[in-house]
């Protein structure tokens, strides 16, 4: 079976570590962006298989980002949010925008990658 590959999208690097550090030791390869910018180079050169994408992010946020992923027609790969933006309004917002599945910051290991499993079938 191949290996599953993760986009993570977080502009803190600290969350991008413990991310990258959990999703490894779940067996996931694991690539990271800083940034929206960033993460749709990332996107054009490289297929994945879940995009993780934090909201509160300098420049273009995670609600744009997310809608230029579920609109990219080489993206094929759904999106789970890790966000400390917990307000019912926000967690609509970005389930209209496009994403798969969302989860509050904090989280534990557990709840984390149990979600990422149901995602990734």
């Amino acid at each position: 079976m191949d290996q599953k590959h993760i986009l993570v999208v977080d502009d803190e690097e600290t969350d991008r570590m413990l991310l990258t550090e959990m999703l490894t030791l779940g067996g996931y390869k694991v690539t990271t962006a800083a940034d929206s910018s960033e993460a749709m180079r990332l996107v054009r050169e490289n297929r994945f298989d879940l995009a993780l994408v934090d909201l509160s992010m300098p420049g273009l946020d995670g609600f744009g980002l997310i809608g230029l992923l579920t609109r990219d027609k080489t993206f094929r790969a759904k999106v789970l949010v890790v966000s400390g933006r917990v307000l019912e309004k926000d967690v609509d917002r970005a389930m209209k925008t496009g994403a798969s599945g969302y989860i509050a910051k904090p989280y534990d290991r557990v709840t984390l990658l149990a979600r990422v499993e149901e995602l990734l079938g």
